[in-house]
C-alpha cells in the first residue's frame, strides 16, 4: 500500500480541520475525477456540498461563498456501507467476555437490541473510513436461540452520532452449526421459527388481552413477540445466515405465508444454485466473497464466481466483510475478487454503495444530487486492495483519518530513538 499517499493525506485532513469547522455548510470539491472502466480516471466532476448534501455535480462549477477544496484529479466515490460486521461489540475477539453481541442462556433472543451494547470510542472505528468505509451493520452473533436479535446501522465516527438506525434487522441463523439448539435438526430449527413467528401474529391480534391473562401462555418473552410482530408486518427485513441450498429453498417456501416479511440471505455461500428464485421473489443476498472454502456439508458448492451468478441473474447484491478482525480492507479485496472471477467492476462497486443502500432502505450509497454527503477521494483504482482513501466525508462532514494503530506505528517504527 502507499503509505506516503495515506500519511499525506491525513495531514491534509488535520489542516483542512483547523482551517474551518468540521461540519462543511459549504464547500466546493474541485479537480475530482468519477471512476471510469474498471476503476481508470473518468470524467472530471466537481462536487459542492451544502447543509451535509450534494447540491450541484458537474465539471467547472462555480459556488463563490463555498470554501474550496482541491481534489487535485484523485477518483471519489460514495462511502463505502459494510453489510455485516462486529465493530464495537468485541475488542478481542478470542476473549469471550469482552463479546457483547450475543445471548446464551435464552431460547429466544428476538428482543435483543445489539446497539445498547456498543462502544462508541472502539478503536477500530476509525479504522473504517481509512478502508473507505462510512457505514457499517453491526450484527448480534447466535448464542443459544436461532433469533439472535436486531442490528444496527452505524455511521464510523467515534462519540456521538456513531449509531444511525439503532433497530435495523431481525437476524436469525439457521446454518447447520446453529441446529444445536433445536435438537440437532435443522429442520426442527425450522419450524421452531416458524412457531415463533406464528406466536407473535397471535399476539399481534390479541395485543390488548396480553396483560389480561385472558390469553394462552406465549412461549416468550413480550419484548421477544414485540420484536417479532415488527418482522411479520415487514416494519423490520429478517436477515437469515444460511449457506445450503436446499435450506434456501425451504426458508423461502416456508416464510411466503407471512406476505408482509422482508426476507434477506446471509452468508448465501450456495445461494448462487437458487438464483432464478432468488431473482424472481426479489429476496437480497449478503455475501463474503472471501468467505468460499468448502469447509462444511452446507458449504460444498462453494465457488469465487458466486457474486457473478446471482448478479447475472438480477438477484439484489451487498458484500460484507463478517469480522473487522480481517480489516475492512477486505470489503474492497472482496469486490475486487469478485471482477477477477466474472463481475463487473461497476457492478462490484455497487454491492458495496448503492447496493446496499437500497436493500437497507438507508441514505446514502451514491454521488448524486440531494444525496448526503458521504464521499471518498482515492489516490487510485477504488476497489484496489492498494489504494488508500486520502480524505472522507461522512453526513457532511470530514473525517480525521488519524487513528491509534497508526500513533504507535509511529512511535515505535524506529526503537534505537525511543527515549
Amino acid at each position: 500500500m502507499n503509505r506516503s499517499f495515506r500519511r499525506e493525506g491525513t495531514l491534509l485532513l488535520l489542516t483542512l480541520m483547523i482551517a474551518f469547522p468540521l461540519l462543511a455548510q459549504d464547500l466546493l470539491i474541485r479537480g475530482a475525477h468519477l471512476p471510469g472502466p474498471n476503476g481508470s480516471k473518468g470524467e472530471p466532476v466537481d462536487v459542492w456540498v451544502q447543509g451535509g448534501r450534494i447540491v450541484s455535480m458537474g465539471a467547472g462549477l462555480e459556488a463563490p461563498d463555498a470554501i474550496a477544496f482541491d481534489a487535485e484529479g484523485l477518483l471519489i466515490t460514495a462511502g463505502y456501507i459494510d453489510s455485516g460486521t462486529s465493530v464495537g461489540l468485541a475488542d478481542v475477539s478470542g476473549l469471550g467476555t469482552s463479546n457483547d453481541g450475543e445471548v446464551e442462556g435464552d431460547p429466544n433472543a428476538a428482543g435483543f437490541e445489539v446497539w445498547r451494547s456498543l462502544n462508541e470510542a472502539s478503536s477500530m472505528i476509525p479504522v473504517a473510513p481509512n478502508d473507505g468505509v462510512t457505514h457499517g451493520v453491526i450484527v448480534p452473533s447466535a448464542g443459544d436461540a436461532n433469533f439472535a436479535g436486531e442490528s444496527a446501522m452505524v455511521r464510523f465516527v467515534q462519540g456521538d452520532g456513531f449509531v444511525k438506525t439503532p433497530s435495523l434487522a431481525q437476524h436469525l441463523y439457521l446454518r447447520e452449526w446453529n441446529r444445536k439448539v433445536a435438537g440437532g435438526s435443522r429442520g426442527n430449527a425450522l419450524q421452531m421459527v416458524l412457531a415463533d413467528l406464528d406466536e407473535a401474529v397471535r399476539y399481534a391480534r390479541d395485543q390488548k388481552q396480553y396483560n389480561t391473562s385472558k390469553l394462552r401462555a406465549f412461549s416468550m418473552e413480550e419484548r421477544d413477540l414485540k420484536a417479532l410482530v415488527r418482522v411479520i408486518k415487514g416494519q423490520r427485513p429478517l436477515v437469515v445466515h444460511v449457506d445450503r441450498a436446499a435450506d434456501i429453498r425451504k426458508i423461502v417456501d416456508s416464510l411466503a405465508r407471512f406476505p408482509d416479511l422482508r426476507l434477506i440471505i446471509s452468508g448465501g455461500v450456495e445461494a448462487w444454485r437458487v438464483a432464478p428464485l432468488l431473482a424472481e421473489k426479489k429476496i437480497p443476498v449478503l455475501l463474503n466473497v472471501l468467505d468460499n472454502v468448502p469447509e462444511s456439508f452446507d458449504r460444498l458448492g462453494a465457488r469465487l464466481d458466486a457474486a457473478a451468478i446471482l448478479d447475472r441473474a438480477g438477484v439484489p447484491l451487498a458484500f460484507m466483510s463478517t469480522t473487522p478482525y480481517s480489516e475492512f480492507r477486505s470489503l474492497t479485496q472482496a469486490a475486487g475478487v469478485a471482477v477477477a472471477n466474472g463481475l463487473p467492476w461497476e457492478r462490484a462497486l455497487r454491492a458495496i454503495t448503492a447496493g446496499p443502500a437500497e436493500i437497507w432502505s438507508i441514505e446514502g450509497g451514491r454521488l448524486a444530487v440531494g444525496e448526503v454527503a458521504n464521499l471518498v477521494l482515492w489516490d487510485g483504482d477504488p476497489i484496489e486492495i492498494t489504494s488508500a482513501p486520502t480524505a472522507v466525508m461522512i453526513d457532511g462532514e470530514w473525517v480525521n483519518l488519524e487513528t491509534r494503530q497508526q500513533k504507535l506505528s509511529e512511535r515505535y517504527r524506529d526503537l534505537l530513538n525511543l527515549k
